[in-house]
Protein backbone atom coordinates (compact mmCIF):
# COMPACT_ATOMS: atom_id res chain seq x y z
CA UNK A 1 0.00 0.00 0.00
CA UNK A 2 1.67 2.76 -1.12
CA UNK A 3 1.96 5.85 0.83
CA UNK A 4 0.72 9.59 1.15
CA UNK A 5 3.21 12.33 0.04
CA UNK A 6 3.30 14.64 3.01
CA UNK A 7 3.44 18.03 2.53
CA UNK A 8 5.65 20.78 3.53
CA UNK A 9 4.30 22.33 6.85
CA UNK A 10 3.43 26.13 6.19
CA UNK A 11 5.43 28.57 7.74
CA UNK A 12 4.54 31.39 10.04
CA UNK A 13 5.80 34.05 7.26
CA UNK A 14 3.03 31.92 4.72
CA UNK A 15 0.32 31.81 7.45
CA UNK A 16 0.20 34.90 9.35
CA UNK A 17 -1.06 37.43 6.17
CA UNK A 18 -3.60 35.06 5.00
CA UNK A 19 -4.92 34.51 9.11
CA UNK A 20 -4.54 38.45 8.80
CA UNK A 21 -6.90 39.11 5.85
CA UNK A 22 -9.29 35.93 6.69
CA UNK A 23 -9.70 37.72 9.79
CA UNK A 24 -10.75 41.10 8.63
CA UNK A 25 -13.04 39.56 6.03
CA UNK A 26 -14.60 37.72 9.14
CA UNK A 27 -14.82 41.10 11.12
CA UNK A 28 -16.27 42.84 8.73
CA UNK A 29 -18.81 40.75 7.66
CA UNK A 30 -19.70 39.81 11.96
CA UNK A 31 -20.56 43.50 11.64
CA UNK A 32 -22.80 43.53 8.75
CA UNK A 33 -24.59 40.18 10.57
CA UNK A 34 -25.00 41.88 13.90
CA UNK A 35 -26.61 44.70 12.15
CA UNK A 36 -29.31 42.58 10.14
CA UNK A 37 -29.94 40.70 13.29
CA UNK A 38 -30.77 43.88 14.61
CA UNK A 39 -32.80 45.34 12.40
CA UNK A 40 -34.64 41.85 12.13
CA UNK A 41 -35.78 41.70 15.78
CA UNK A 42 -36.92 45.15 15.83
CA UNK A 43 -39.15 44.19 12.48
CA UNK A 44 -40.44 41.04 14.15
CA UNK A 45 -40.92 43.03 17.26
CA UNK A 46 -43.11 45.68 15.60
CA UNK A 47 -45.16 43.32 13.98
CA UNK A 48 -45.70 41.57 17.30
CA UNK A 49 -44.29 38.13 15.72
CA UNK A 50 -42.29 36.80 18.60
CA UNK A 51 -42.27 32.99 19.25
CA UNK A 52 -43.65 32.22 16.18
CA UNK A 53 -42.08 30.78 12.53
CA UNK A 54 -41.87 33.51 9.76
CA UNK A 55 -41.11 32.35 5.78
CA UNK A 56 -39.88 34.38 3.06
CA UNK A 57 -38.59 32.97 0.41
CA UNK A 58 -37.29 29.86 1.18
CA UNK A 59 -36.11 31.02 4.54
CA UNK A 60 -37.95 29.99 7.50
CA UNK A 61 -37.32 32.79 10.54
CA UNK A 62 -37.79 32.97 14.23
CA UNK A 63 -37.72 34.96 17.15
CA UNK A 64 -37.57 33.31 20.38
CA UNK A 65 -38.12 35.63 23.78
CA UNK A 66 -37.52 34.43 26.97
CA UNK A 67 -37.20 35.57 30.43
CA UNK A 68 -34.59 34.28 32.70
CA UNK A 69 -34.18 35.69 36.63
CA UNK A 70 -30.95 35.79 37.43
CA UNK A 71 -29.74 36.42 40.87
CA UNK A 72 -28.05 40.23 41.40
CA UNK A 73 -24.72 39.36 43.61
CA UNK A 74 -24.50 42.39 45.37
CA UNK A 75 -28.16 43.02 46.42
CA UNK A 76 -27.90 39.40 47.90
CA UNK A 77 -24.46 40.11 49.97
CA UNK A 78 -26.43 43.24 51.40
CA UNK A 79 -29.83 41.32 51.90
CA UNK A 80 -27.60 38.60 53.81
CA UNK A 81 -25.51 41.18 55.86
CA UNK A 82 -28.52 43.42 56.90
CA UNK A 83 -30.58 39.52 57.84
CA UNK A 84 -27.14 38.47 59.95
CA UNK A 85 -27.24 35.54 57.62
CA UNK A 86 -23.67 33.70 57.82
CA UNK A 87 -23.18 32.90 54.07
CA UNK A 88 -21.16 35.34 53.60
CA UNK A 89 -17.32 34.87 52.56
CA UNK A 90 -14.10 36.01 53.15
CA UNK A 91 -13.85 37.55 49.46
CA UNK A 92 -17.74 38.95 49.98
CA UNK A 93 -19.48 36.53 47.97
CA UNK A 94 -22.42 34.35 49.12
CA UNK A 95 -21.45 30.70 49.39
CA UNK A 96 -25.20 29.26 47.16
CA UNK A 97 -24.70 25.61 49.04
CA UNK A 98 -24.69 26.75 52.40
CA UNK A 99 -27.76 29.51 51.80
CA UNK A 100 -29.72 26.61 50.03
CA UNK A 101 -29.06 24.36 53.21
CA UNK A 102 -30.55 27.07 55.25
CA UNK A 103 -33.48 27.70 52.56
CA UNK A 104 -34.13 23.54 52.44
CA UNK A 105 -33.97 22.96 56.31
CA UNK A 106 -36.65 25.12 56.90
CA UNK A 107 -34.35 27.92 58.95
CA UNK A 108 -35.50 30.48 57.03
CA UNK A 109 -39.17 32.28 57.17
CA UNK A 110 -41.18 32.25 54.15
CA UNK A 111 -41.77 35.87 54.40
CA UNK A 112 -37.44 36.35 54.54
CA UNK A 113 -37.39 33.86 51.27
CA UNK A 114 -40.07 36.00 49.49
CA UNK A 115 -37.95 39.06 50.59
CA UNK A 116 -34.38 37.66 49.08
CA UNK A 117 -36.49 37.18 45.66
CA UNK A 118 -35.88 41.05 45.09
CA UNK A 119 -32.40 40.19 44.72
CA UNK A 120 -33.24 38.78 41.26
CA UNK A 121 -32.89 40.36 38.25
CA UNK A 122 -35.11 39.48 35.14
CA UNK A 123 -32.59 39.10 31.83
CA UNK A 124 -34.61 39.30 28.84
CA UNK A 125 -32.67 37.19 25.79
CA UNK A 126 -34.10 36.82 22.53
CA UNK A 127 -32.64 34.30 20.19
CA UNK A 128 -33.10 34.45 16.29
CA UNK A 129 -32.87 31.50 13.96
CA UNK A 130 -32.93 31.68 10.35
CA UNK A 131 -32.63 28.69 8.54
CA UNK A 132 -33.01 27.40 4.39
CA UNK A 133 -36.30 25.34 4.04
CA UNK A 134 -35.18 22.04 2.16
CA UNK A 135 -37.12 22.12 -0.67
Amino acid sequence: MPRKKIEKAETLKELIPVYGEQNTQCNALKKVVADLNTKIKEAIHKAKQENKDIEIEGWKCSLTVEEKKEMNEDKLLDFAKKHNLDVVRTKEYVDADLLEKLIYSGKLSTKLIAEMDKCNEVKIRETLRCTKIKN
